[in-house]
């Protein structure tokens, strides 16, 4: 048992109170001093066996003070043992039989439709906006101040000037078209924003109308126009750079502002959009408002010195890279071309740049070690091989990109940078070599770390590398590979955990392999397998940090049938759940939308029920692992809907997992889907244990 914690302060008060019924071998006319307790709600007594010390009192539970007063145990509340110090899950309280129990979370609610209430962790505070449903800056027009008519549509607020000749109350003053329409400054190339020098200029979009196509967009939004004139003298470098703080932006670079060709074109948030070496003269920014957004927005532009296009875009014209000299390397991505997809890279039109390197048969092998990190901090890859387009012997992506490859034997090998798709990033390549070492033990299939079956193992992620590439999966870190036997058929759990960071798990029937019977993330990550065939069997771990790790295997035989359950629509028909537990499996296809869940993301779909009864305080793990849709699984006490627990993704692979301690009494389970579209074939499992010591 855990010793108690006090709180400093009921310490004193305690000590004070009770100095004489402290002692632990008091007088028979010791003073009692314990009259005040017995009157206090918070104070439990016991019936039990006389006392002579606190330590007799000891009731197990850790948030409550034991004292022995006129040879009785009293049991003193301490509530600042249960308290987490987080504001939006409520107070805990102290229950003087079972100890901590949560408190009712803060919901912020003011029953006031026209404020959003919003819980702020951070400053342990209610927060209240005013209602702006589509984010425009301007009230709901049935809200005290605002001027909003349409709280949908952010091109229609109290804000915006009227635009001629579209038949909409742009500004909401209730008249359409009214004579002193018109548009914002600069929505057209008859009427730009002209910049000369670098800075940063706030533009509106409100009221602007789509009078561009921008290719980077998917087509058209609401844009206005910049013309920057390079200064006479030599080509200069343009950097654009389009913010908006609540929607995605985009950005076009032409010589011309009407025409359909563009130098460059990007979205995003912001939106990035960059060319090297331009004549002096005049250029165009396109800059459109993709959705979501204020209506304003900050176009930050640089005009900086001219660069030199790099020379090393394709496998042919590869940069040299000196061996065992390696490197510092600097790049840009600026106006660089898709050449080759990296098979661990973010995007198949990414733009590459090549390097290439050999290493002399005087030197023997080596290990290379290869860094590649953009200065904005975006994700990068590269991959290194034995040829531009041979097997690829090592591939990494991160923010920075690194790894080591081990023990390249003497001959010429290829390296490609990738940067991301989205915006053209500066970015350094750090190139070494090293005396040859053999990888980690688990790094390489050859060498997979065995496992146990039941047993828990314990292991670093330290020089491991990444290796296996799982479609489906999002491998693209340093993994470690494990194997394991059954020797006759099983349904089998998979736990990994990370020592509370994210990691993933996959459970592979070959190595190396690129698909997985079964992959899973997170705090832990839990796979579970059904009905496994006797054989060899493999578990890859990966994780995005170089720190300890955990897994472990358990498997069941033989294989534990479903019982097939139907006419569960409604808590008041849910399938029972014995006491004992069950798997359990059905179709929700035809059932309706009954409850909404607190969490996941739809609250419409179609769901199905199910009740279990406790006569006694028992753990129950329920999980609906193995479902072929995205599901949340949520717990109600007594009836529905009184929810109290919820979860979307803890049992991996979009299946929910909830794990509580249950007084006696009836509960109901009801599974839902993450999307409203989603319903079909379900699985849930109900593991009821003893409830531990």
């Amino acid at each position: 048992m855990s010793p108690k914690k006090w709180a400093p302060g009921l310490v004193i008060v305690v000590a004070a109170a009770l100095a004489g019924c402290l002692n632990t071998n008091p007088p028979n006319d010791a003073p009692v001093f314990v009259d005040a307790f017995l009157r206090d709600t918070t104070i439990r007594s016991d019936a039990g066996p006389p006392c002579d010390t606190a330590a007799e009192c000891d009731d197990g539970v850790d948030c409550t003070i034991d004292i022995c007063s006129d040879r009785t145990c009293f049991h003193q509340v301490n509530p600042a043992v249960c308290a987490d110090d987080l504001f939006c899950n409520g107070v805990e309280v102290c229950d003087t039989a079972r100890g901590c129990r949560p408190g009712v979370r803060e919901s912020c609610d003011d029953d006031d439709v026209c404020t959003i209430d919003r819980c702020d962790e951070a400053n342990k505070i209610c927060q209240r906006e005013q209602r702006d449903l589509d984010e425009d800056g301007d009230v709901d027009f049935f809200c005290a101040g605002g001027t909003d008519c349409d709280d949908f549509d952010p091109t229609r607020n109290g804000t915006l000037a009227e635009i001629c000749g579209d038949t909409v109350d742009n500004d909401c003053d209730g008249m359409i078209d009214e004579p002193m329409c018109g548009r914002p400054d600069h929505d057209t190339c008859a009427d730009p924003l002209v910049v000369t020098r670098s800075g940063v200029y706030t533009m509106t979009l409100g009221g602007a109308a789509p009078d561009y196509t921008l290719r980077c967009t998917g087509g058209t939004a609401n844009d206005v126009v910049m013309a920057i004139d390079i200064p006479a003298g030599e080509p200069r470098d343009l950097r654009v750079e389009v913010q908006d703080a609540f929607g995605v932006t985009g950005a076009s670079l032409r010589s011309t502002c009407g025409g359909p060709a563009e130098l460059a074109c990007r979205s995003g948030y912001p939106a990035v959009v960059r060319a090297r070496s331009l004549a002096p003269g005049r250029y165009y920014a396109i800059v459109a408002s993709i959705g979501g957004g204020s209506g304003r927005v900050d176009v930050s532009v640089s005009i900086d010195p001219a660069t030199v296009a790099p020379t090393n875009e394709t496998c042919a014209t590869a940069a040299e890279i000196s061996v065992p000299e390696g490197g510092t390397f600097r790049g840009s991505m600026v106006g660089v071309a898709n050449d080759t997809t990296l098979a661990c890279g973010t995007a198949t039109d990414s733009p590459d740049l090549f390097y290439t390197f050999t290493i002399p048969e005087a030197l023997g092998a080596r290990d290379v070690v290869v860094s590649a990190g953009a200065t904005s901090g975006e994700t990068m890859a590269f991959s290194v091989r034995s040829g531009c387009e041979e097997s690829v012997l090592r591939c990494a992506v991160g923010s920075p990109a690194s790894a080591r490859t081990f023990r390249l034997v003497p001959g010429t090998y290829t390296l490609v940078v990738e940067g991301p798709s989205y915006v053209e990033v500066d970015f350094t390549l750090n190139v070494s070599f090293a005396a040859p070492r053999n990888p980690v033990a688990g790094d390489l299939c050859a060498t997979a770390i065995p496992l146990t079956v039941g047993e828990l193992y314990n292991g670093s992620f330290t020089g491991a590398e990444d290796d296996l590439e799982i479609r489906g999966c999002g491998f693209r870190t340093r993994d470690l590979i494990h194997r394991f036997t059954l020797t006759q058929p099983a349904d089998v759990s998979v736990i990994t955990s990370g020592g509370g960071s994210y990691v993933q798990s996959a459970l592979t029937t070959e190595c190396p392999t690129e698909t997985a019977l079964f992959c899973a993330g997170g705090v832990p990550a839990r796979t579970r397998a059904r009905g496994l065939a006797a054989g060899d069997y493999f578990v890859i771990v990966e994780a995005t940090r170089a720190g300890g790790y955990s897994v472990q295997v358990s498997a069941t035989s033989p294989p534990v049938l479903p019982t097939p359950v139907s006419g569960n629509d409604l808590c008041g028909t849910a399938a029972v759940i014995p006491e004992t537990g069950g798997l359990f499996s059905g179709n929700s296809s035809t059932s309706l939308h009954d409850y909404t869940p607190i969490c996941g993301a739809s609250g419409m779909a179609k769901d199905v029920a199910f009740s279990l009864t406790l006569t006694t305080r028992r753990r129950v793990i329920a999980s609906t692992a193995g479902t072929t849709y995205d599901s949340v699984l949520s717990v109600h006490a007594g009836s529905c809907p009184n929810e109290f627990g919820c979860d979307d993704d803890s049992a991996g692979g979009g299946a929910g997992l909830l794990d509580r301690l249950l007084d006696p009494g009836t509960y109901f389970y009801v599974i839902d889907a993450y999307r409203a579209t989603e319903s079909g074939d379900y699985l849930l499992e109900v593991i009821v244990q003893d409830p531990p010591a």
